[in-house]
């Protein structure tokens, strides 16, 4: 199963554009956690028989396991700037350092500190439990965009530029722009920001849009009253395709998307537009 998983990842890596998501670690490692502490066991029970004192617990991978979580927590918060990420990795590294309290019936002490933290770790996902699903969904949806708008690009070149992608224009009426920018932000593909008489509709596989203020640090697709549409897309983003595909290329494709979806909403076909974001490979 171990190499089941793993090969499974390397075609996923092969056939996917993008870089694998950070979030991808955590399978991976609770999987292999598992493989490790059987194999713990398995040589402590042979020390065991061969004279050596030794408890049967897999305290090593524990131990390890717990540092896994409080690294990842760090370096989450240094991709996404979440402080959620952090303080909820050490929690739960905390919960894997103390857990072979439960194993020795000498240390009650332990288990109550155990029973302690667990509590606290329970309620802190409860409290933050909006934001941590809402920088989920916006993550994972702002990777299908990305996916979305190369399906059909071919041509490789970079030529990345910070300067918006003038893209043209739309039709629609205010009303129809209010109501798609809610949908949008209702299903976490885009967070908005009114600006003046425009709108941003900002994704960002890097940044969390959760505690974001201003869109112009991310990804972004503007579309004004008058029915002009620009895109940005920032360098960190960019960065994350295997490939560098033309990049002029890439801004007209995103814009297209939102087109797309912007006419998918103006004819009352709002279910295509997440049927779409979901098939994107």
């Amino acid at each position: 199963m171990f190499f089941e998983v793993f090969n499974t990842l390397n075609i996923m890596r092969y056939h996917s554009k993008l870089r694998l998501p950070i979030g991808l670690y955590y399978p991976i490692v609770i999987l292999s956690s598992y493989i490790f502490a059987l194999l713990e066991v398995m040589v402590r029970r042979y020390l065991d028989r061969n004279g050596i004192d030794v408890m049967y617990f897999p305290f090593i991978t524990y131990l390890l396991v717990g540092l896994f979580f409080i690294t990842m927590g760090i370096i989450q918060w240094s991709k996404y700037r979440l402080w959620i990420y952090p303080v909820l990795g050490v929690l739960v590294g905390v919960l894997c350092f103390q857990a072979p309290a439960l194993y020795l019936n000498t240390l009650p002490f332990l288990k109550l500190t155990y029973l302690i933290t667990f509590f606290i770790t329970g309620l802190f996902v409860i409290i933050n439990w909006k934001a941590l699903y809402g920088q989920e969904r916006f993550e994972i949806n702002s990777r299908r965009l990305f996916k979305l708008a190369s399906e059909l690009i071919t041509d490789t070149g970079d030529g990345f530029t910070e300067r918006p992608f003038s893209a043209g224009k739309v039709e629609f009426t205010k009303e129809d722009l209010q109501g798609f920018v809610r949908f949008l932000n209702g299903k976490y593909v885009a967070k908005p920001f009114y600006l003046e008489d425009r709108v941003y509709l900002s994704f960002s596989m890097n940044k969390s849009l959760v505690q974001l203020y201003n869109p112009k640090e991310v990804s972004h697709v503007i579309l004004d009253f008058n029915g002009n549409i620009s895109v940005v897309i920032s360098e960190q983003d960019y960065r994350q395709y295997v490939a560098r595909f033309n990049f002029d290329q890439l801004c007209d494709s995103m814009s297209m998307v939102f087109k797309r979806f912007l006419e998918y909403y103006r004819q009352g076909l709002e279910n295509r537009i997440i049927t779409e974001l979901k098939t994107a490979r």
